[in-house]
Formats: structure tokens, C-alpha cells, sequence
């Protein structure tokens, strides 16, 4: 028998299909949202007992035909596929400076949509609003795209690398940072940390060597340099909102807003995960189970890409790096009926927000409506970021 909780996939406010979700857990931890609780539900029902019993596959696949129809009926414009039955991303514009060539971009129409769920921060009171078409990268920013920002941007005396004494639960570290200069944006604030290690838990659990920075500086001749080319493809980690605002400054793009970012995240069906069918487990995204506060000695980030899209073609919204946005946090910012909605009035602390979820962190995080934030100077082995073109 189907057991399990469950995620309601809606388009435009109509409920589409109801599908199992296995072992999804409400707890808050940090920055952790709890699964929506409202709404009606259609249940998948069958005629005798067993027919009851269909395969779990069978109902994921079914559940993806309606997905797709879904779409189709509500007028949204999906993504075309590629030769492999992916959807497909197109090179798009560039912009200043000669944007990296490899960022695939996604096109998207824009219009009005419902954004927030019920979290345990109150903070994501649902409200309509309305986007114009914006243009996203189809995947997170990665560390040779982030490495090709880097030479650029330090050949224009935008950068300069110091050293500091770097503390964790786990030890002390002389470590290297990539610093603005006064010329840059941002100036005097950190860009990127040159994380030596896997990083620590606030416990002081030491984490896997494969979230070290997989960047560093090679003062003989002034380049930046990636440490291993089969992580090229890895998104760009240990970066702080400034590093992320800043390669979006230099190449004439902008972080996603939040609303932004939630569609995109949606899928245009209004998913509660943004996979490709709006389920989550260990197969539809890299994330670290359904409880809070599990240390996994063996968990790090992956090549982006590497699993499926959700139904608008972008990968990875949920899990693998938590993706900076260009907002200022606010609890209470949502406002029904706001077009293009940018909240940039800070806090006492300046924090912005954060979304998706992580490879360390728990399902709920990667809800299409959790909120997180933290400080703009604060980065490390599991944030990243995506951009948008203006």
C-alpha cells in the first residue's frame, strides 16, 4: 500500500495531484521552514484492493504526465527538450565583461502567482503577486565560471587576497580570503573564503574534505586557480552575498529576487518541492534526510546538473547550496498584489535572504516557500548563488 505524507502539485490555484512524500519532517532547525498544513486534497483512488497496491513508480510517473498537462492547460510556456528528453536551456544574452559562455539561461514569462506557505516563522504569509518575463541561469553558478569572475575581476583591481586567523568549533586557521578594493563593489568586504578545510559543524563535527573551496591564489602570477578540474562543474561555495552581488555586478546581472527565485522554484504548478515532480527523496535532490540536526560525515555537494530539472528546466533549486538573493530579510514583507516585489529596506542587521536548501540540511528547508537569511559577510561550504539577467 502508498503510504506517507503527502505534496499537492496546484496550477493557478487548481488543485492537480496529490503524491507520497516519504518521511518528511516539520521540525524547524536552522533556517528550516515546516511543510505547508492547509489547503484540500484529491486523493489517487482505486477501484478494489489491488489496484491499491500500484507501484510507487508508477504513481511518480503519473503524477509527472499531470504535471505536464497541467502546464499545458494553464497557457504556461514550458521549456523545450533536448535530444536526451531534458529540457532544454539556451546560451542567452550576454552581458558587461563577457558573461562565462557556459551559464545556460531559462526564459521565463513572468505573471501573477502565489507565493508563501504556513512555516514555523510565520514568516511566509501566502500573498499574490505578479512578476514581468525574467531570464534565469539554469543551474548554480560553478566554481570555473566563479574562477573566470575572479581573473577578470582581479586584472580590473577589483580584488585583493589577505590572510586572516579563521576560527570554527574545530580549530583555528590561517586561511585566505578574496577582499574588494576600494574600486569594487562592496568595498572592503570579503567576496570568497579559500576554505582549507571541509568545514565544521557548530557542534564541532569536522565535515568532509570535498566541501573545502576548491579555489585558491597563486601569488607567483597572480591568477586564481581551480585545485582539481573535476570540480570545476561543483557550484562555487564559501561565498559570502557581497562575492555573489559582485559577479552579478561585473557581468551586468542581478542575484534573483525572492519572488523570483519561489517561481522559478514552482515550476509554474505550484510544487511544494522544487523537483521535477514536486516529491522529494534521496533520488530528487542532494539534501540531507527529513531531520534536523543529523551531522553526515560523508555529505558535500555535487556537479550541478546532476539531478533531474523541475518542470521550468532548472536544476538543483532545492539542495546542493543554499542560493543568495538580492532581498533584504523582512518576516513580514510579502504584500498581496505587488508587482515585481524587492524588499531593500535592511534590517538592524543587514541580513539577506538565502533559499533551496542544502546538502547538510533537512527536507523541510527545501520547501519552494522556506525562508532563511543570514549576514551578508557570512559564507561557507554550503552556500552559492544562481543569477538573473535585468
Amino acid at each position: 500500500m502508498i503510504d506517507g505524507k503527502k505534496v499537492i502539485a496546484t496550477v493557478l490555484g487548481v488543485m492537480v495531484a496529490v503524491i507520497p512524500l516519504y518521511g518528511c519532517n516539520s521540525s524547524s532547525g536552522s533556517g528550516s521552514e515546516s511543510p505547508s498544513e492547509s489547503g484540500s486534497e484529491v486523493t489517487v483512488s482505486t477501484s478494489d484492493e489491488e489496484s491499491s497496491a500500484v507501484e510507487e513508480n508508477d504513481i511518480a510517473s503519473t503524477v509527472s504526465g499531470e504535471v505536464t498537462t497541467a502546464l499545458e492547460q494553464s497557457g504556461i510556456t514550458t521549456p523545450s527538450l533536448d535530444e536526451s528528453g531534458s529540457p532544454a536551456a539556451t546560451t542567452g544574452t550576454t552581458g558587461a565583461n563577457g558573461t562565462p559562455s557556459s551559464i545556460l539561461w531559462v526564459e521565463l514569462q513572468g505573471g501573477s502567482f502565489e507565493m508563501g506557505g504556513v512555516t514555523t516563522a510565520n514568516d511566509s504569509t501566502p500573498a499574490t503577486v505578479a512578476l514581468t518575463p525574467f531570464t534565469i541561469s539554469a543551474h548554480e553558478i560553478t566554481n570555473s565560471q566563479y574562477l573566470e569572475f575572479l581573473n577578470s575581476a582581479n586584472a580590473e583591481g577589483w580584488l585583493t587576497v589577505v590572510q586572516k586567523m579563521n576560527q570554527d568549533p574545530c580549530g583555528s586557521y590561517n586561511e585566505f580570503f578574496v577582499q574588494a578594493t576600494d574600486t569594487a563593489p562592496h568595498s572592503g568586504e570579503e567576496y570568497l573564503q579559500f576554505g582549507e578545510t571541509g568545514g565544521c559543524t557548530s557542534d564541532g563535527h569536522s565535515e568532509h574534505i570535498d566541501n573545502k573551496s576548491w579555489l585558491t591564489y597563486n601569488s607567483t602570477n597572480n591568477q586564481f586557480e581551480l585545485l582539481d578540474s573535476a570540480k570545476g562543474e561543483w557550484p562555487i561555495n564559501w561565498v559570502r552575498w557581497y562575492g555573489a552581488d559582485a559577479f552579478a555586478q561585473y557581468y551586468d546581472l542581478a542575484l534573483p529576487t525572492e519572488a523570483q527565485w519561489e517561481f522559478a522554484a514552482r515550476g509554474g504548478v505550484q510544487l511544494e518541492y522544487p523537483t521535477d515532480d514536486g516529491t522529494l527523496d534521496a533520488s530528487k535532490a542532494n539534501y540531507n534526510g527529513d531531520t534536523p540536526g543529523v551531522h553526515n560525515a560523508e555529505g558535500h555537494s555535487v556537479a550541478v546538473g546532476s539531478y533531474q530539472a523541475n518542470p521550468y528546466g532548472l536544476y538543483d533549486m532545492g539542495g546542493n547550496v543554499w542560493e543568495w538573493c538580492q532581498d533584504y530579510y523582512g518576516a513580514d514583507f510579502y504584500n498581496a498584489g505587488a508587482v515585481d516585489p524587492l524588499n531593500t529596506v535592511p534590517d538592524a542587521e543587514l541580513r539577506r535572504v538565502r533559499r533551496g536548501g542544502s546538502w547538510n540540511y533537512h527536507a523541510a528547508t527545501l520547501l519552494t516557500y522556506a525562508r532563511a537569511s543570514d549576514l551578508p559577510g557570512r559564507g561557507n561550504n554550503h552556500f552559492g548563488f544562481r543569477v538573473v539577467q535585468q
